[in-house]
Order: structure tokens, then C-alpha cells, then sequence
């Protein structure tokens, strides 16, 4: 009853997400629910782009619990969603960072396993859509959207093997309709900046998934 938007940090997820919940009337179901720089989730993303080894294993734990939060509520309401980034995308940001040697084999296999406990328990999605960028692309418009520390503090090297480990997991994904739509040149970093061919054709592209 979902349809997932995923892609790097910085790819157009939210407002991808935005276009197509207020297009459809559908509840949009945001990674960072609070905007504000003084909410746990962003605290503890500037505390993870400061020391990466130090905090990635509780701040996976805690992004996979919020999602699976957002999950079980939409499945108690039996309504559709929309959400900025999937439980299942989630996991290739703790791959990366395991590869990257910042989460012990330990910690990877731990977080695994909770993945596992709690994919036994949803649904899987009815449509996913890839939001394709270059790493710079990306970097910029993080950037322009200001967002705590976060702009000043994200590693390059870490987006770009954030990148390379996306591509991987979409090309396996195999559990829902998948689509990839190329998002570099356009849109700057809002709604407003939008291309409105892209916009109609992602409607499109969605209108048979909603009911």
C-alpha cells in the first residue's frame, strides 16, 4: 500500500514527494519529520557526519525504527503512502558504511537481523521510484537547502560510495514495479524550479498505482 521514493542524499526525494502528494491527496511520510535544526534526527545526523565511526550504528537503528514506525501506521489505517525514502533503501546507507569500515561486521550483522525481523511484518511496495543524480548534483543542491550542518560536513568520498552502493541495490531490487527517473539538470531545489514536463510525466508514471 506504499509507493517509495529513493535515491542519494540530496537526489529530489522530498520534493518528488510533495508533487505527488498534493497531486493525489496521498500522505507523504518525510525521512526528517521536523525541519527544525534542534530535532533528535538532525542532532544526530550532524553528530554522524562529525565522527561517522562513532555514532553510524545507533543512528542506522534509529532511522530503521522510525520508518518501521511510519510502516505499521499505515498498514493499521489500510491507506496509501507515500514515503521519502524506503525501509528497504535504508539498508544501503549501513552497507556503505559498514564497507566503508565506520560499522563493525558486528554492528552490520545486528542491524541485519533486526531488518530481517521487522520484513516480516510489512508489505512490500507497490511502486518504486529511483531518483537518479550525479554526485555533484547532489552536493549542490544539499547546499542550497541549508539543512543544520549537514551541507558543510558530508564527505564526498562518502556520497560517492553512498552512490555506488545505491545503483547496486536498485539494480537487484526485484520485490515491486521499479522505475529510475534522471533528476540532474531538472530542478534546482524546490518545487517551483521544477521542470513541468517531468512533473506531468512522473504523475503519469504514478496514476496507475493510485486507488
Amino acid at each position: 500500500m506504499a509507493i517509495v521514493i529513493d535515491g542519494i542524499i540530496g537526489a529530489g526525494k522530498t520534493t518528488v514527494g510533495q508533487i505527488i502528494s498534493e497531486a493525489y491527496h496521498i500522505p507523504f511520510y518525510e525521512e526528517l519529520k521536523s525541519k527544525t535544526e534542534n530535532n533528535l534526527a538532525q542532532r544526530m545526523l550532524d553528530q554522524f557526519y562529525h565522527d561517522q565511526n562513532r555514532w553510524s550504528a545507533i543512528i542506522q537503528v534509529m532511522f530503521l525504527n522510525e520508518r518501521f514506525k511510519d510502516l505499521k501506521a499505515v498498514e493499521h489505517l489500510k491507506t496509501q503512502a507515500l514515503f521519502d525514502r524506503s525501509i528497504y533503501g535504508d539498508e544501503v546507507f549501513a552497507r556503505t558504511i559498514n564497507d566503508r569500515g565506520q560499522m563493525s561486521d558486528d554492528e552490520f550483522d545486528i542491524y541485519l537481523s533486526l531488518l530481517k525481523n521487522m520484513l516480516e511484518h510489512i508489505h512490500p511496495p507497490e511502486l518504486l521510484i529511483y531518483l537518479d543524480v550525479s554526485v555533484d548534483k547532489a552536493l549542490s543542491r544539499i547546499k542550497k537547502r541549508s539543512r543544520s550542518t549537514e551541507a558543510s560536513t558530508i564527505p564526498r568520498d562518502y556520497m560517492v560510495d553512498l552512490k555506488k552502493h545505491y545503483e547496486a541495490w536498485f539494480n537487484a531490487f526485484d520485490l515491486c514495479p521499479k522505475v529510475r527517473l534522471n533528476l540532474e539538470g531538472s530542478f534546482d531545489a524546490t518545487e517551483e524550479h521544477f521542470d513541468p514536463e517531468l512533473k506531468e510525466k512522473i504523475l503519469e508514471l504514478v496514476k496507475p498505482y493510485i486507488y
